[in-house]
């Protein structure tokens, strides 16, 4: 199982999801899990020291991260050897996308591709932007639902035309977990109860 969180934007809240993904779904899962880092953000989102090089990162004891860092300009031969090696992992596999656009062998490779965004104007504008020129093709949205915006939840799956999937609240105690270096240690509530549709549909595959 790979699944993508990707965002059209910077700041929308994908590290901090992908994280949380990787480590709820490597806690349920009898051999553990994968976090792919391909932008550099991940250790310091979880809280753990910086990987050496390419070498595999324990994160706790059921999941593990990859640093496996890609640029813009990537070539296809190297999105499918990422992919390759991503489908030879036993156990789920998260992979933080970012705001890269993913090459076509690692989109087929995946299970499921979720666009992470707040309900903001100009990330959504940018996310509708990609989706017309045919670069997004996502499976649904995980909102971080940043208070005090003027977009609710059925807007933002209206301007995506996709569902919602999980709705994570702006909360400060998830803020305070990711500040701290906490988030490897324990998940916070409101991102667990966030994510549990998620988890449990992709557990029951």
């Amino acid at each position: 199982m790979i699944i993508l969180c990707r965002s059209a934007k910077g700041g929308s809240g994908t590290t901090v999801t992908a994280g949380a993904l990787g480590l709820l779904l490597a806690a349920r899962h009898r051999g553990g899990g994968y976090v792919v880092d391909l932008l550099g953000d991940l250790p310091a989102a979880l809280g753990i020291a910086e990987p050496d090089g390419a070498a595999v990162a324990e994160v706790n004891s059921a999941l593990r991260l990859l640093p496996r860092c890609m640029t813009p300009d990537a070539t296809q031969t190297q999105w499918l050897s990422l992919a390759t090696e991503l489908q030879s992992l036993r156990g789920p596999v998260v992979v933080d996308v970012g705001t890269l656009i993913p090459g076509k062998a690692l989109l087929d490779a995946a299970s499921a591709s979720y666009l992470v965004t707040r309900p903001c104007y100009l990330a959504l504008r940018r996310a509708t932007h990609r989706i017309h020129q045919g670069e997004v093709g996502v499976d649904g949205c995980i909102l971080v639902n940043e208070p005090g915006r003027a977009l609710t939840r059925s807007d933002v799956a209206s301007v995506l035309q996709t569902p919602v999937c999980a709705d994570v609240p702006f909360e400060t105690t998830i803020s305070r977990a990711v500040d701290a270096g906490l988030l490897s240690h324990r998940v916070p509530r409101a991102l667990d109860e966030a994510l549990a549709g998620l988890i449990a549909e992709h557990t029951a595959k």
